[in-house]
């Protein structure tokens, strides 16, 4: 089972369904998500700040984290312009 996989099933389904009494629940568990990829979204952004260093590993780190934010976004802007 991957990360993803552990997390969703701790965090719970966000897909509406159509009952209030389920989608209200569903709400709590849309919040904990946005939460999390926050938090996640905000280690991208400080990792990526090692992208100049001279030093090679965090410059890989960084490079990775970077080039992965540069993806991310190009992900919701298309969602976006949709």
């Amino acid at each position: 089972m991957s990360i993803y996989e552990i997390v969703k099933k701790i965090v719970g389904s966000i897909e509406p369904y159509g009952d209030s009494n389920i989608d209200e629940e569903r709400s709590i568990h849309l919040n904990e998500h946005i939460m999390l990829t926050y938090s996640l979204l905000s280690d991208l952004i400080d990792v990526a700040k090692f992208k100049d260093r001279p030093e090679r590993s965090m410059h890989n780190l960084g490079s990775n984290a970077y080039d992965s934010l540069l993806e991310l976004k190009e992900m919701i802007d298309d969602a976006i312009n949709q």
